[in-house]
């Protein structure tokens, strides 16, 4: 009998864990070299690329690339951009990064290619919107043995941001 009481407490004490919101995790920046993926960001109503920036240093051979994220109506969010998932493949090395609820977009091919045709790591670039799932696609292809390392970080002075870092050999 006194086993039977114990495992009632126990059994009522399930339902109270499963209570406690679990800890959300943001990933941080992970380095792709080869293939590999990850992903990051938020759900949300919807979100907006609002530009694309491009610094470098080719003497050290490393460059950035910052996608800038708002929400849906084109304006800064504060916190976690929305959720993207960026992918790196080999033979060729492509850098695919997919933005989900991503309906609209202030940059387009044109502004992206002009943005990114003097990058010593980035060979040709594509834009894609699919309207059915409202999400943006961005397609790098990289020259060889360039090293990706991708993450997010969430807006406090400006908007949220997704930073793709370039490393040649």
């Amino acid at each position: 009998m006194k086993y039977m009481g114990c495992l009632l407490s126990l059994l009522l004490a399930l339902p109270a864990s499963a209570a406690i919101p679990s800890k959300k995790v943001q990933p941080g920046p992970k380095i792709l070299s080869g293939k590999g993926e990850l992903f990051g960001g938020i759900a949300g109503s919807g979100f907006t690329l609002l530009d694309v920036r491009r610094t470098g240093d080719k003497s050290k051979k490393v460059e950035r690339v910052v996608f800038d994220v708002g929400d849906k109506n084109g304006q800064k969010i504060k916190g976690w951009p929305g959720y993207f998932h960026a992918e790196l493949k080999n033979n060729p090395q492509r850098l695919i990064l997919s933005f989900s609820q991503m309906p609209a977009s202030l940059v387009n091919e044109v502004a992206l290619n002009y943005r990114l045709k003097s990058s010593f790591a980035v060979k040709k670039t594509a834009l894609s919107m699919d309207p059915l799932d409202s999400s943006l696609n961005l397609t790098m292809d990289l020259k060889p043995n360039t090293k990706v390392r991708v993450y997010q970080v969430a807006g406090k002075k400006t908007t949220s941001k997704v930073v793709v870092d370039l490393m040649a050999e």
